[in-house]
């Protein structure tokens, strides 16, 4: 594995663990290199999620599908986490699909090993804490934009977080994201046009 993916993860690590790197080492080299071509599946629904992803390159859409529609939950780009948590928790079938929107490079660590490091090493408890802490507030971030935003400040918020990404993503996407149909997306696009 490339060093340089490892310490993108250690780099992340330390801006939210105020513990010595050293001591982390061991969670940091537990990790696994992973590439996804664009399309393609980290997570299928139905399926159990055995694996938690740190992104180096490239992008993910979490959705469901509901009477045959994609409905978006998230967009993770890199330096995040992302996982069908749930799942991931509770060992039962996912209710989601984690795919890949562009070619994504991961990190990522399986279900058994992040296990065994929590039982093996002091504090890491706390790694897997502010892991999820670190996830449950993305959500509510999410929910909170979601409920307060108008979809217009929602893409502006969207494309001010991940602009060189958002210009690259088919409309569908996007306005899934957004909770709006493709056109409307489209008039919002055309009314920010200068």
């Amino acid at each position: 594995m490339n060093p340089v993916h490892l310490d993108r993860l250690q780099q992340f690590m330390n801006g939210i663990l105020s513990r010595k790197s050293a001591e982390w080492q061991p969670f940091i080299n537990a990790f696994e290199y992973a590439e996804y071509p664009k399309k393609s599946f980290l997570t299928q629904a139905g399926e159990l999620e055995n694996y938690l992803y740190f992104i180096l390159e490239g992008g993910t859409s979490s959705y469901f599908v509901n009477e045959g529609r994609e409905k978006c939950l998230d967009l993770w780009f890199p330096n995040h986490f992302v996982s069908s948590y749930m799942s991931f928790l509770t060992r039962k079938p996912s209710q989601i699909f984690i795919q890949a929107l562009f070619p994504t490079k991961t990190l990522r660590i399986h279900y058994d090993v992040l296990q065994g490091f929590y039982g093996s090493q002091e504090g890491s408890n706390k790694v897997g804490r502010l892991l999820a802490e670190g996830l449950y507030i993305a959500r509510t971030q999410r929910e909170i934009r979601f409920l307060s935003q108008s979809a217009e400040e929602r893409y502006l918020d969207l494309l001010q977080r991940q602009p060189q990404l958002v210009q690259q993503l088919p409309v569908k996407i996007i306005a899934s994201y957004l909770g709006i149909h493709p056109e409307s997306l489209s008039r919002i696009r055309k009314q920010l046009m200068p």
